[in-house]
């Protein structure tokens, strides 16, 4: 299952938005070893960081292709990483090269991102996906979040802690350590998308007719540069 509290993945899901548990310490991504803040939301990576980075680092060096010659849905690796705290669900897709992540965020940790939030979840008590059309309770089959009372997600990859990106990534390089880089984002386009790849798979559907549609949308989620143009 990809999802924490093992809801089916579909586009009519029931998310139960609960408030935080207490009685333990949550994690924090925001602070370092000596618990100084250490957000870096949209911030360049302090050189010590950049040493040891283990995601996007072809990025580090120059532009980089997405220019995948295989892909394909990881059910393990999608497990795996959806056992790190401040992972509610996540998709991964393995290439030749590569792994890319999407993923939900919850409340199972803290400094996973900026403050800004972008999911609407006043329609929680109401019962209802989208609060601006209280009669539409729907959502497309094969989406995982429409914005509407749902898990957190962010924009730009790069509003996601240095932190959080360098657990998941050192996660999945430990599954995998033939991979050459790990990108990562909570992108609700791109979780959306991604979430398609693995319904194709769970129908034993190949993804191989998908792979310029994949390659075209994590150049436009990731892009080449290491610094993108902002949202």
């Amino acid at each position: 299952m990809l999802r924490k509290l093992g809801f089916p993945i579909c586009g009519m899901i029931f998310l139960l938005l609960t408030l935080p548990a207490c009685g333990y310490e949550k994690r924090d991504y925001g602070r370092d070893a000596t618990n100084v803040a250490h957000g870096n939301y949209g911030s360049p990576v302090s050189d010590a960081d950049h040493q040891t980075r283990a995601y996007q680092t072809q990025q580090l060096t120059g532009p980089v292709s997405h220019n995948n010659k295989t892909m394909a849905y990881s059910q393990f690796l999608s497990d795996q990483v959806n056992t790190i705290p401040g992972v509610n669900t996540a998709v991964v897709v393995t290439t030749d090269q590569n792994a890319y992540v999407a993923l939900m965020i919850d409340h199972s940790a803290v400094g996973t991102k900026g403050t800004t939030k972008e999911t609407n979840n006043a329609g929680t008590t109401k019962g209802m996906y989208n609060d601006t059309k209280p009669y539409d309770d729907s959502m497309p089959r094969n989406d995982l979040n429409n914005g509407f009372n749902s898990y957190e997600t962010a924009v730009h990859h790069e509003l996601l802690s240095h932190r959080f990106k360098q657990e998941i990534a050192e996660k999945v390089r430990q599954l995998q350590p033939n991979l050459m880089d790990v990108y990562i984002s909570a992108n609700r386009d791109f979780l959306n998308k991604m979430n398609t790849y693995a319904q194709e798979t769970w129908k034993g559907h190949d993804l191989h007719p998908q792979l310029a549609d994949f390659n075209q949308t994590v150049t436009r989620i990731f892009g080449t540069a290491q610094q993108l143009p902002q949202d």
